[in-house]
């Protein structure tokens, strides 16, 4: 372990106690991304928190979502490139489920709604500044922090600016948590599509006369099979049928059904692919409409030469903390799916534990308290691209 690497571990290990406390004040805010006004007090801490190690902080609103939280240095100078950090403060969680799932601390253990995804990543952002501040070191690019409310329904109102800052920065930090217990880096992210199908047949009274009509229902059996068929595991590739409905009542033959699908992907061209295979599904039987709408809304996470770059500077400065970092793929997305395309990015820097969205989520206090200091130390690395 190198003299700086000690340093930092050694500080936030004296912070500890800071840094349980400002993450304790985040997860008792409980935020659903669907309850927009369940913010206001968690901005208020978020802002007061970075307007203490110099940053101003911009409250861009949503129409439908509360909004983004822009935070920049004091000094900022508007001259790219900087370097931006992303995450997200809202849950899965709906409110009052801090009754059943408190926010505790047990030796190494600290659990609650959201800690792992992702309000431990948004006290890191905050913690390792202050670090940098207070240990007198430089950052060779500005730093940006975008955080915004909406990422666990689709970043629809954020990804817009997450796009237009991607653009202006040299790289990209996302504090979600990392892969796994044993805390793998996220270097590939799975691109995500949703499509629909709506199959229209023809209604007849099911007693009568059911060979007047055309079974929509019948039709989506054969439709779902034909989905299923596009899974390719040994290539990352799965197309799941997650929901279908359809039919008015049981003695009527079904005018219409339908089914929401959703499709995981590792490569852009592979995205290109399934859609145009969904697209092209053709009914099995005579008298059938199939509409058919949708397409990838988060391209994947694809490591190219310059992500590379990145990832072995990340390996090699976890050396100096004695961390021997691996990197793995994430079946779910992030809005470093969106960064990725403009700035080479890293994934799942955040906190170390288990148990995202799920009633034992948790994170490992000493694990992430290391990944907190390499994160710092990222933020001051000097430029590593050819």
């Amino acid at each position: 372990m190198t003299e700086r690497g000690k340093e930092l571990l050694q500080y936030f290990r004296d912070h500890q106690q800071d840094f349980l406390n400002l993450l304790e004040a985040l997860v008792t805010q409980e935020t659903p991304s669907d309850n927009p006004a369940s913010f206001s007090k968690l901005f208020a801490i978020i802002t007061k928190e970075f307007e203490k190690i110099g940053f101003s902080v911009s409250h861009i609103e949503g129409q439908d979502t509360a909004g983004q939280l822009l935070c920049t240095p004091d000094e900022f100078n508007d001259q790219p490139p900087n370097q931006l950090v992303v995450g997200h403060c809202d849950t899965v969680w709906e409110k009052g489920t801090l009754e059943q799932m408190p926010f505790s601390v047990d030796g190494n253990e600290v659990s609650g709604p959201g800690v792992y995804d992702m309000k431990a990543g948004i006290a890191m952002m905050i913690f390792g500044v202050k670090a940098i501040k207070e240990l007198d070191r430089e950052m060779p690019y500005q730093p940006i922090f975008l955080i915004n409310t909406d990422e666990e329904i689709g970043s629809n109102e954020s990804k817009e600016l997450i796009i237009e800052q991607a653009k202006k920065s040299a790289r990209t930090f996302v504090l979600e948590p990392s892969l796994g217990s044993e805390g793998k880096i996220k270097t590939a992210r799975k691109g995500i599509g949703e499509f629909e199908i709506i199959i229209n047949g023809t209604p007849s009274h099911a007693g009568l006369a059911p060979e007047e009509g055309v079974s929509a229902i019948l039709e989506l059996s054969h439709v779902v099979q034909q989905l299923f068929k596009l899974n390719d595991p040994s290539s990352g590739i799965s197309v799941n049928v997650g929901t279908i409905e359809g039919g008015e009542r049981s003695n009527v033959i079904a005018a219409q059904s339908k089914a929401v699908i959703d499709v995981r992907i590792p490569t852009k061209m592979d995205g290109e692919r399934i859609k145009k295979q969904i697209y092209e599904i053709e009914p099995e039987m005579e008298g059938i409409e199939l509409n058919v709408s949708g397409g990838i809304n988060r391209p994947p996470l694809e490591k190219g030469p310059a992500n590379e770059q990145l990832w072995q500077a990340t390996k090699k400065l976890g050396e100096e903390l004695d961390m021997e970092l691996k990197e793995g793929t994430s079946g779910g997305a992030s809005d470093g799916n969106f960064t990725n395309l403009y700035s080479p990015t890293i994934d799942g820097l955040g906190a170390v534990g288990e148990g995202a969205h799920a009633y034992h989520e948790k994170i490992f206090l000493k694990e992430t308290l290391k990944r907190l200091a390499l994160f710092t130390l990222l933020l001051q690395q000097p430029t590593i691209y050819d």
